[in-house]
């Protein structure tokens, strides 16, 4: 019998070490395709902090287990189903805001392929989707960025913040990046920040004051939650959107509603991936855009690049909040019969 390579997940556990430390790298059977499926050869799989939650079963959207993590991938098209239509064998596509992504292969409807941009490699294209749509979703469907406005992005040397960075700059923004260490920062800068804040060394309300001439932040793309999230709603503009993308801190925040009332601030809470199930005519705007930005701004990803025997060292490098830019992990290649 023919099978696939995927990474296993068959309990909750209570921490991230005893998540990740009980995944295991197996051997599974591969599906039989049905009409309008295609089966891809993964190149590369990137990880995302949502896939640790997953693990410890505090995450939005709970997996039936056993399951596969993983959200985006990047490979070749190997085979087609029945009534296929706009997928042929040999394609190079993208697939993202998906589940099990993290096997050697993947089966998913012709519909979910995203021809992978050109200018990128596998491994930067794997890392590139959910980055993008967030960034997307967030800046421009949800926080409604404009030309001049200035923009605040905490966790700034992440897959997503890096995002964010990126697509500010090219929306016109004036983008500020805040992070937790100078290494990180050098990153931010490298991928388009014109002001960069070291928010464990500096005060972010002082700085902010400096670099906006006390505006503040128009536009705030916050990812940390916890104590810098706090900050946030302290620092935000007249008619700014302070933009709820996620935790990585591990700490939930509350809001004081007397904030938003008082200096005129929205709170707006942005995912990508519900936004898309949930507004079909957004994902033809935000795929549209996804290419042709990528390929006008020479939007190339920050990787770091694991072997899929390493994987656990690739969740660890999440977990420990120690990776700087998108975690990928790279596919041997199997020569297994169709």
């Amino acid at each position: 019998m023919a099978t696939f390579k995927a990474i296993h997940c068959t309990k909750i556990h209570k921490n991230f070490e005893d998540g990740i430390h009980n995944l295991q790298l197996v051997q599974l059977p591969r599906p039989i395709l049905k009409k309008g499926e295609v089966r891809i050869k993964v190149h590369a799989s990137s990880l995302n902090y949502f896939e640790l939650l997953m693990l410890v079963g505090r995450y939005q959207n709970t997996p039936t287990l056993p399951f596969i993590p993983g959200s985006e991938l990047s490979g070749e098209v190997i085979e087609i189903g029945e009534t296929v239509k706009k997928v042929k064998l040999h394609d190079e596509v993208v697939v993202g805001m998906a589940m099990s992504c993290l096997a050697s292969e993947f089966v998913i409807n012709e519909e979910n392929c995203i021809p992978k941009p050109k200018t990128l490699s596998h491994a930067e294209a794997a890392a590139s989707f959910v980055g993008f749509m967030t960034a997307y979703n967030g800046l421009v469907t949800r926080g409604q960025l404009k030309k001049g406005d200035y923009l605040l992005v905490t966790g700034a040397s992440g897959g997503m913040g890096l995002a964010a960075i990126q697509l500010g700059k090219l929306l016109g923004a004036k983008v500020i990046a805040a992070a937790s260490s100078d290494e990180k920062l050098t990153i931010a800068n490298k991928m388009g920040a014109d002001e960069v804040i070291n928010y464990t060394t500096e005060s972010l309300k002082d700085r902010l004051a400096v670099i906006t001439k006390n505006h503040f932040i128009d536009v705030c793309y916050e990812i940390v939650g916890g104590n810098i999230f706090d900050q946030c709603t302290r620092l935000m503009a007249d008619q700014g959107r302070l933009l709820v993308i996620g935790f990585a801190s591990g700490v939930i925040p509350s809001v004081q509603a007397n904030l938003p009332l008082i200096k005129g601030y929205s709170l707006v809470g942005v995912r990508a991936g519900e936004s898309m199930r949930r507004h079909p005519k957004l994902v033809l705007e935000m795929v549209q855009k996804y290419s042709e930005w990528i390929l006008q701004a020479n939007m190339v990803p920050q990787v770091n690049v694991f072997e899929e025997d390493n994987f656990k060292e690739a969740f660890f490098a999440i977990a420990n909040r120690k990776a700087i830019g998108k975690i990928v992990i790279i596919w041997k290649q199997q020569n297994a019969k169709l």
